[in-house]
């Protein structure tokens, strides 16, 4: 890639990283498990992992370490990060 692309995604990158330190601490970021191994559904409050200070970001590699970490099986569970933090059952 020329230098102007990479710098261009570079940019990109720490703007998301931005928005996910400021929706993390605006409105808590969690990520929510269907762990078909043991039928359960978990959630996993991740906003203090979020900040500027450990600039951990939740991109689909972190996230799966963070939940083999937790004990699931990566390949039997479904997963997504949100800021919604309750459950809403319907139709």
């Amino acid at each position: 890639m020329g230098d102007t692309i990479t710098a261009w995604h570079d940019m990109q990158e720490e703007k998301q990283e931005k928005n996910i330190n400021r929706i993390a601490r605006d409105n808590g970021l969690y990520v929510w498990l269907l762990d078909f191994g043991d039928g359960q559904v978990y959630r996993y409050d991740v906003s203090a992992l979020c900040n500027e200070s450990n600039g951990w970001n939740p991109d689909t590699e972190s996230c799966e370490a963070f939940l083999i970490g937790a004990g699931h099986n990566i390949g039997n569970c479904e997963w997504m990060v949100t800021s919604n933090k309750t459950f809403e059952h319907g139709n």
